[in-house]
This record gives C-alpha cells, structure tokens and sequence, in this order.
C-alpha cells in the first residue's frame, strides 16, 4: 500500500540513543494494519482536508502512540529481520544528505518515495526516511503492490466536460494500470523513483507520460536514482515522452563511503518520437555543497529547452466575418477580426523562437456551450482534441476551462455601449431653461404688477382711454413678446407705464433668445448611467457577434438585465447589426450601439467630423475577461509557450501590436461649435402651444356661438318638436 508519515516527535528521537530506537523498531505494527487499510496517498491528496480532520487525527495519535515510524512497510519481502542500528549503510549519509538538498533548492516540502525493487536492504531506505523526516519533509511510499492496488482508487472528475484519448493501453504484461494518481495542483511535489530498471518502474513512467495523465510537469521534480549509467537508455522508449515542460533528472552514483560520487543528468525529449537529449548538471557532486552549486550554476531547465526542432503542432484561428475578411495584415480593415489580427504576429515570433510551425485550421466561432453540452466553433475542437492550442487568445471563461488551460494572458477587449449625447431640446424644455425659477417669479410678478397699474391708472386717470379693463392682459403679454398696442394712451402717466414695461421686457427679451441659441447648440449630459440610458429616447443597436448575446442574457446586474429586455430583446433579431451601419445611425440620429470599442473607435476616426467626434460617450454594461491563448489539457509544451509570451510582453512586443491595431479613442479637438439645424424636436414645445392655443380658440369660438344664436336654435328644435306630436 502507499502511505504518507511525518514525524510527531522529532527532538524526542533525536534523544533517543541507538540501541533504544531499535528496541522500538521490534514493537511497530504491520503496516497492512497500522493505518487500517486507508492512508493511500491517492485518497489523502484528493480528500478535503476539514471533512476527514477528526479521522486523520486519530490515525496520527494512534502512530504516534505506536512510536514515530514509516507508515508502512519498506523492508524487502525476503527481509525478514530488522536493520541493525549500528549497521553501515552502503549509502553512508551523502546521497541522502544530497537529496534532501536537491528538493530543498526547489522548493520541495512533499515527496514521493517509489519503491519498486523488492532486494533493496531496509537500511538504505530507513535512512532516507531519516533525513527527509528531520528535514520536515512529508513523506509517502508506494511499492509495487501498492501500485498493483486498485481497490481504493477512484477516478478524477477534473476532465469529465472533456475527457481526452486515452493512450496507455494495459494489457497485464508490461503495461497495467496503476494506483499512481496525481490529481492537479499547484504545490510542488517531489518524486524520487529509486532504481528505475525494474518493469514495475518503467511501467510507472510510461503511465506517468501518458497523454490522458502528463505527470511530468514543472511543478512535479522527478529524480531516478541508478548506479548503472546505461538504465538512461531505457528511457529512449517512445512511449516514456519526457516533454520539455518536465523536470525530470537522474542521478548515477558509484562508489562507497569516501570514494562515494554521482553525476547529475537533465533529460528530456522534444517530441515522444525524438531521441533523448541529455545535459550533464554536474559531475563529482560528492555532498550537499556540490548538488546545490551544480543546480545554481545550471539554472532553469527550461531554458535550455527552446528548440523544437520544427515540429508541427495542430492550431486554428477564427474569422468571424469571412465576408469582409480581406488579409490578417491589412491595417485598412482593423476593426474587421480585431483579435485574430492583434495576436496574429504574437504567435509567429512565437514559432520563430521556439523553431516549430503551425497546421492551422480555419474557423468562424470562438465556441460557446450548446444545449446538449458539446461545444461549436473553436472549443468544439478543442473538445474533441483535434487542436494543440489556439493562434489566438479568447475570453477566460468558467465553461472553457474544463476543455483547455490558458497558459498567458494577452489583451483586453472592451465592449460598450456607444453614444453621442442627445441634444439639450431632445431631452428637456429648453424655453423653461435660460432663467432660473426666481427670475421666472419675478416675471410673473412683474406682469401682475404692471396689470395692476395699469388698471387703476384706468379707474382713476381724468382723461378717457380707448382701452377696456381686458385690454390691460393684452398689452402685458404683448409687451413681453416685444409685440405693438393697437390703443394709443393720450396722458404722461400710461405712457410711463408703457415705456418701462418694454424697456424691461426689451431686456428679458434679450437674455432669453441669447440663451436659447446656446442651449440648442448643447450637448446634454442627461445619460450619466446604464439606467438613464433605458430611460432615454434613444435607441439601441448590438454588433452582430455571439458573445454579445451571450453576456447580455448571462448578466446579473438588474440595470443591465432591465435595459436588455426593455430595450434589445424586445426588438428581436433586427436589433443586431454591423458595425458600419450601427455608427453611422449613431452619427446621424438619437442612436446608441453596443459594439467593441477598439472597432467603434477606428470607425469614429475615418467617418465622424471633428464637432461629432466631442459628444461621444460609452458605458460598459458587462465587464468582458481577459483574453488568453489556450491550449488543449495536459498539453506538454504550455511552458514553454506561457514564458515566450510573457517574454514579448516584457520587452514591449505586446504593447507594440497593441497600438498597431487597436486604435485609440479620438480626441475632441473641433471643439462643439458649429451649425446647428433646427428641427421637430427643437420646435415641438412651441407647436404644442400652437396647438393648446388653437384648441382653446376653437372651443371658445363654439361656445360664443352657441351663446349668440341660442334663441335660434331653441326655436327651431321647439318647432321640429312640435311638429312631430
């Protein structure tokens, strides 16, 4: 069985002497027994550690009762005697010094000792186990029945959206299945394999390199010890693909006691098909000191690993509008494939770099999530395994990532709701706003005033005017609108009251025509918001692109889900539209269009005028994520690609593409000036107190008639009345 320890007692052991410690050895407890059949290291990765606490507390109090000892057992199965205390290993405490420096360097706090050769002596192990338990290493053993032990293994629900072909092929001999699950992590782990001859370890490593599994990641150290340096070439195996994205090294020792020495080896492969490419780390490493300086001196695996030697990966790029597609260098049409351009000379540095090239597929769909849960476009292939990764990056989303792994991230693409500004009289009553509201008061009061006066100049003057009590409202409002008096006032006093009150509404006069003119020139800023937008007289048009749709019906804002139902889904399918037509309604009519901004921008620069380009606004009603390139699950080469592509950002290639094309928002520098057509809108309260006039007019024109011919008309119902008894 496979089991994990740690020490619970360290200083106490450290006090122990020799002879007390193997008094202790012959009380321990049948490993098939001691942990009752549960601490495989498959469960104790995969368990959530707070709903299995109080268990695993138990079984640590009951090892710790039973004396700090290997959970397990490591002894081969022809030994049957414990090792002696004072026995001389024949590793010495070099090479166990030497690993535990070896994981240390990188970070290593877990490890996983596999034992497949069953003639190993118990003292060579008890003292690896020694030196990475006082070193705080956590520990797990598997052995080959361990390994052969399927009872407890469950299988791992990380890839059920997708699961990719399975590549290893048991059949009993040289290929079973093992009990080694690796679920995905990113603690770093360490994997000693100790003597990697065996069938049992050659089995592992081909299980381990199996596409559907790809243990051999930078964030799992593998290292096989060997004392015979012709074990490397077991390891030319086709199906043992060591990628470059492992790390993985062997470690040959010789020798014994003072003659003891080892030579440290990277190995890896470009392709499973590729011969093995070795590179010697360091030679005469004898302890602790020389691992650590021949690991420093080494550096990054990685590095040394950026030749592909041209092999081809299967990839693919989407091109949503093949109808106006022209060239993916054609800077004219910027705004036509924006994401595929932008990303397109990213992913050529990126084979020039890394010496392989592209089999690309065509596609015109990033891919979404259809109803039966399979996936179109781009991620439909990806879903089937026909790509290796895409020559471009796509949004991060939840449902995506159980297909691919998004390895660097690359640009953001903003999407918004573009706008201008209606017009002050498109949106308020623009005569009620050149004066403020005391200023209007004092108007009404100056009018009742001068009405006032007015008529008792009429009651109390000596002379006789020609103008009735009614004729006083009449020459007040005439006098505000700067219109004549059809009565000529005869005496000093009424002509005073005449004079001032036109020179005063002169004034008013004036100020208010002078406001108008600029208010009707004037952008408002009545749209501030999603919400004022859904309030607004505007319409709303969509770019015709699928995540669109998506993330409008996705929201969970109430402003956003209120304006799309009030304002998008209820026009259906018209309401989509390209970008060309939806800019151009926009610069000509009460129009706001949803589109990205990048391509709404590079439209505002080559169609809108100066004055057009100041009243632009946009809103954001959904925040898009991040783009970034994908690539399939367990794709052995995402290393590689993840540090070239944050290399181009570091050194401004990125950013480069970035302002060749994305293009910019444009400035306002025409200022808001110019001529302005007056229209419906404009004149739609005056016509209202046209019409509110004339419908007054009318209605008291029936009344005065019906008043003056009502005899008339009483008699002649009276006669018809009569005439009918």
């Amino acid at each position: 069985m496979s089991f994990g320890y740690k020490s619970q007692n360290r200083d106490q052991q450290r006090k122990n002497t020799s002879s007390s410690f193997a008094g202790k050895m012959q009380k321990r407890w049948d490993s098939n027994s001691l942990v009752f059949g549960v601490m495989k290291v498959q469960v104790i990765l995969w368990l959530r550690w707070h709903r299995w606490l109080p268990l695993l507390f138990f079984v640590v109090v009951a090892v710790s009762a039973a004396e700090p000892r290997v959970t397990g057992s490591w002894r081969s199965e022809y030994s049957l005697e414990d090792p002696e205390p004072n026995s001389k290993t024949p590793w010495g405490n070099q090479l166990p010094d030497m690993l535990v420096a070896y994981y240390r360097h990188h970070g290593v706090h877990s490890l996983m000792l596999v034992v497949c050769h069953t003639d190993i002596a118990d003292a060579r192990l008890w003292t690896l186990w020694q030196h990475f338990n006082l070193n705080d290493f956590y520990v797990q053993v598997s052995t080959e029945p361990s390994l052969r032990d399927l009872q407890y293994v469950d299988v791992l629900d990380e890839q059920m959206d997708a699961p990719p072909p399975q590549t290893f092929h048991a059949n009993n001999s040289t290929h079973w299945a093992t009990s080694f699950i690796l679920p995905k992590s990113s603690y770093k782990l360490g994997i000693l394999l100790l003597e990697f001859r065996s069938e049992c370890a050659l089995n592992l490593l081909r299980w381990s390199a199996a596409s559907e599994h790809n243990y051999f990641t930078t964030n799992r150290f593998w290292l096989l010890l060997t004392e015979d340096k012709e074990d490397i070439d077991l390891l030319e195996d086709p199906e043992i693909f060591i990628p470059p994205d492992s790390e993985l090294r062997v470690l040959h020792y010789e020798g014994l006691d003072s003659n003891f020495s080892s030579s440290l080896i990277d190995l890896y492969k470009v392709a499973a098909w590729k011969p093995l490419k070795r590179t010697l780390v360091g030679r005469n490493i004898r302890n602790r000191r020389h691992i650590i300086h021949a690991l420093q001196h080494f550096g990054s695996a990685i590095t040394y690993r950026q030749n592909l030697e041209g092999i081809v990966f299967n990839t693919a790029i989407v091109i949503a509008f093949p109808d106006v597609f022209t060239n993916i260098e054609d800077l004219s049409l910027r705004h036509i494939d924006t994401i595929s351009k932008v990303n397109h000379r990213l992913m050529l540095e990126l084979a020039n770099r890394l010496n392989m090239s592209y089999n690309t597929y065509q596609t015109v769909n990033y891919g979404w999530r259809q109803p039966n849960g399979s996936f179109d476009g781009l991620m439909g292939r990806f879903q089937r395994y026909e790509l290796d990764f895409a020559q471009l990056a796509i949004f991060m989303r939840l449902d995506r990532v159980a297909l691919v792994d998004f390895v660097a991230e690359t640009y953001r693409v903003r999407a918004g709701i573009m706008f201008r500004q209606p017009p002050l009289s498109a949106v308020a009553n623009i005569f009620a706003m050149p004066f403020e509201n005391d200023v209007w008061i004092s108007i009404l009061m100056l009018l009742i005033i001068t009405t006032v006066v007015l008529v008792v100049e009429l009651l109390y003057s000596p002379h006789t005017h020609d103008m009735a009590y009614m004729d006083t409202l009449n020459f007040v409002w005439g006098a505000m609108c700067q219109q004549g008096f059809y009565v000529e006032v005869r005496n000093r006093s009424a002509r005073i009251i005449v004079f001032t009150t036109f020179v005063s509404a002169l004034f008013l006069f004036t100020s208010f025509s002078a406001n108008i003119v600029a208010l009707l020139q004037s952008p408002s800023d009545a749209i501030r918001s999603l919400a004022d937008l859904g309030q607004s007289p505007l319409e709303i048009g969509v770019q015709d692109t699928q995540y669109n749709k998506i993330y409008f019906t996705e929201s969970t804002d109430p402003v956003t889900k209120n304006l799309y139902h009030k304002k998008i889904a209820s026009k259906g399918d018209n309401v989509y539209i390209r970008p060309v037509l939806g800019m151009e309604r926009m610069r000509t009519g009460l129009f706001a269009y949803q589109v990205e901004l990048q391509a709404g921008y590079q439209i505002v620069s080559d169609t809108f005028s100066e004055p057009e380009k100041c009243g632009l606004m946009e809103l954001e009603p959904f925040q898009l994520p991040m783009l970034a390139i994908p690539t399939r699950k367990n794709f052995p080469y995402k290393e590689l690609i993840r540090r070239q592509i944050r290399w181009q950002r570091e050194v401004s290639l990125v950013n480069r593409e970035d302002r060749k094309w994305i293009p910019q928002k444009p400035k306002c520098e025409g200022g808001v000036g110019g001529f302005v057509s007056i229209g419906i809108t404009e004149c739609r309260y005056a016509f209202g107190i046209f019409g509110c006039g004339a419908a007054a007019s009318f209605g008291l024109f029936l009344c005065e008639f019906i008043f003056k011919h009502f005899k008339l008309v009483y008699g002649i119902v009276k006669g018809y009345r009569e005439m009918q008894r």
